[in-house]
């Protein structure tokens, strides 16, 4: 059995509109979507679509009981928010259990890793990693789940490549450039997990429909694994400008990590912290921004075609 009646927290941010639009656009079920956004704000996808029904979600004003009355039906609670939002994810999960929802997906999507300063025997977690991993980890552990009443889904992937809004760290998504600047750090020739947006949307949509295969389960989708010196050659190959690569070492990265006012100039546009950035950029110059054979779950849903860089640059730049 699949489901059908889904509600999703986050629905006009970047992921949950990639969400929303998977979930419309599925040619197996047709499904009835509550879409819970900030109060003031209106959807990106779907505002007219009659399977959507949108309701406010204030921070501010948050409570267990009134949300577990609007969640009434509902099958499963899907959340898709990020930063301050994160907090609220215990309480949605607290109302939706009150109102036997029966799967939650709590909002992770993402890949996790310690940073290991250089000559420091001592690991860390960045807050923005270690606040998404004590919300999962509260998630599969909630007493709805740990009793049989509720099931979870958690979706990890690589680092979101086609994000319009990053003119820094997606610079390929910018088409009025003369050329493109690629950041790397350490070895250019490192290879990385990279998702693309809707190919994670999809692959979620896919967990629905069977959901027996993603019941209780960790799950990981990666659209492609590859270095920057290749994503540099294929850019210049399908976009036809010219890409210069800002190469730095990993010693930057600790030296930003220490103190963020050392970060180099323009990199503040990102709309991710400066020493997130440099952490991630810095974790594939190491070469372990990438999920080893076994902890890749694109086999399950086979429908589910990963579109590669190559795919990517070929249909963004019309060759």
């Amino acid at each position: 059995m699949s489901f059908k009646n889904i509600a999703l927290f986050g629905a006009n941010g970047q992921i949950g509109d990639s969400i929303i639009r998977a979930l419309l656009q599925c040619e197996h079920q047709k499904f009835q979507i509550l879409a819970f956004i900030p109060p003031g704000s209106q959807l990106n996808s779907g505002e007219s679509d009659d399977r959507v029904t949108v309701r406010d979600f204030n921070l501010n004003d948050l409570n267990t009981e009134s949300l577990a009355q609007e969640l009434q039906g509902v099958q499963v609670a899907i959340s898709a928010v990020g930063g301050k939002a994160l907090e609220a994810q215990t309480t949605i999960q607290d109302a939706a259990a009150k109102a036997a929802v029966q799967r939650y997906y709590p909002s992770e999507y993402g890949m996790h890793h310690i940073y290991r300063k250089s000559g420091d025997p001592q690991g860390y977690i960045h807050p923005m990693w270690d606040t998404k991993a004590r919300h999962t980890e509260d998630a599969v552990l909630h007493h709805a789940v740990l009793s049989g009443k509720m099931s979870y889904t958690v979706i990890g992937c690589g680092d979101f490549y086609n994000q319009d809004r990053e003119k820094i760290w997606c610079p390929w998504t910018q088409t009025d450039v003369d050329e493109y600047v690629l950041h790397i750090f350490g070895n250019p020739n490192a290879k990385a997990d990279f998702t693309h947006l809707d190919d994670f949307a999809k692959y979620l949509v896919a967990t629905l429909l069977e959901p027996e295969k993603s019941k209780n389960q960790y799950m990981n989708f990666t659209s492609d694994n590859i270095s920057y010196n290749d994503i540099a050659s294929l850019l210049e190959k399908y976009s036809g400008k010219p890409v210069r690569k800002e190469i730095r070492s990993l010693y930057e990265v600790h030296e930003v990590l220490a103190d963020p006012s050392r970060a180099a100039k323009g990199l503040e546009e990102s709309a991710f912290p400066v020493d997130f950035w440099y952490l991630v950029k810095g974790l594939q110059g190491e070469g372990r921004f990438r999920r080893p054979p076994g902890q890749s779950h694109n086999r399950l849903f086979p429908s589910i075609k990963p579109t590669t860089f190559e795919e990517y640059f070929r249909e963004r730049f019309g060759k």
